[in-house]
């Protein structure tokens, strides 16, 4: 079985190495991923004997091994011991409470059956199924009404703002556009149109 393993480590090696050298810029470093990708193919042979499609499986070990690789070179910073804003008491406010002040202009003009399950889960942290419950409607209702409410305040957040987003969608940052507040009267004048 050893032979086998040598045999379709020589074949593959090279384009391993080929594959690992495109993704990252250091030889010493492909030279250790390359390593512990072996390594862990001796590892793979005396646990459970040779895999069924070798070729990918090595692909995968070495892609996981660049996520590593990248995961572990990555900057850390030591956070302070308290983030807190001085005098700021956490137990005094919701953590919910500052984001639905601030987007309270734009939720009240939403129509009731969307704004009343939007404020219940988002605002309030009522669980989805609680509301249907509470409202005497299905859970796909809910679901569908919160989704529709969360699209129309994102069109008003993004009709008076400048959002800088990250991988995931998530803001970073924003910047109320010129006129930014007042062209909230138009998206509200389209929800109440669409009622």
């Amino acid at each position: 079985m050893r032979q086998e393993l040598e045999a379709m480590w020589l074949a593959h090696s090279g384009e391993l190495k080929s594959f690992l050298s495109r993704r990252i810029a250091s030889p010493a470093a492909v030279d250790d991923i390359l390593q512990d990708v072996f390594f862990k193919t001796l590892v793979k042979l005396e646990s459970a004997g040779l895999v069924g499609h070798f070729r990918g499986w090595l692909f995968a070990v070495a892609r996981n091994a660049i996520v590593d690789y990248y995961r572990a070179s990555r900057p850390v910073a030591e956070l302070p011991e308290t983030l807190e804003a001085p005098g700021h008491d956490p137990s005094a406010i919701s953590p919910r409470a500052p984001a639905g002040t601030c987007l309270m202009p734009m939720i009240n003009p939403l129509p009731e059956k969307m704004r009343a399950p939007l404020v219940m889960a988002d605002l309030e942290g009522v669980r989805q199924r609680e509301v249907a419950r509470r409202l005497g409607i299905s859970l796909p209702a809910v679901k569908s009404r919160i989704l529709r409410a969360r699209q129309k305040v994102r069109c008003m957040i993004e009709d008076c703002c400048q959002l800088e987003l990250d991988a995931q969608g998530s803001i970073m940052d924003y910047a109320i556009k010129p006129g930014g507040i007042s062209r909230w009267g138009t998206v509200i004048g389209r929800i109440g149109s669409e009622r």
